[in-house]
């Protein structure tokens, strides 16, 4: 676990390879308000499937919120690429391919199980908020698959928090 990973802290390096063929990275994305960080299990999970596809559905009212939102796995760029076109994500920038190094430095949980006859680690659920700034504003961490926010939920959030100035909370 990285235990610099906080609330307040200046984000750890991230960048990824897209399904559509763009090389994503954190430190050059310019969102108005925040990017939106949804880390998934993988091509086989239900509930990711589930969540990721009510996320790309909501897009645009991310969007009017000036939050970029991006998903992405440890899976291959076949699994990804099945994933962006069988669950319907549209526009939803999917990557693919981040390594367990890199989720340790996100303090994503990981699991390694038997899949389709052979070992695989993967990811386990995370959303993060991060600001312009590249400063960590939220973190969801999950050792689960099921449990995902609600994204009305956090959507009306989002617009309290604007609406009231509200600071990074956290990182006490």
């Amino acid at each position: 676990m990285n235990e610099n990973f906080r609330p307040g802290a200046v984000a750890p390096p991230l960048s990824f390879d897209t399904v559509g063929g763009v090389r994503w990275s954190l430190h050059e994305t310019r969102p108005a308000t925040l990017d939106l960080i949804a880390v998934y299990r993988g091509f086989f999970c239900p509930y990711c499937k589930d969540f990721i596809s009510k996320l790309a559905s909501r897009l645009p009212a991310f969007a009017e919120r000036g939050i970029a939102v991006t998903a992405v796995s440890m899976d291959d760029k076949d699994r990804a690429a099945r994933a962006s076109k069988e669950w319907s994500l549209g526009a939803l920038p999917v990557g693919y391919g981040i390594s367990a190094e890199t989720a340790r430095q996100w303090n994503v949980f990981l699991t390694t199980r038997e899949q389709e006859g052979r070992k695989v680690t993967f990811c386990e659920p995370a959303v993060f908020f991060v600001t312009p700034s590249k400063h960590i504003f939220a973190i969801m961490l999950q050792s689960i698959p099921c449990g995902r926010p609600d994204l009305g939920n956090l959507l009306d959030g989002i617009d309290y928090l604007g609406k009231q100035g509200y600071p990074i909370r956290g990182a006490a």
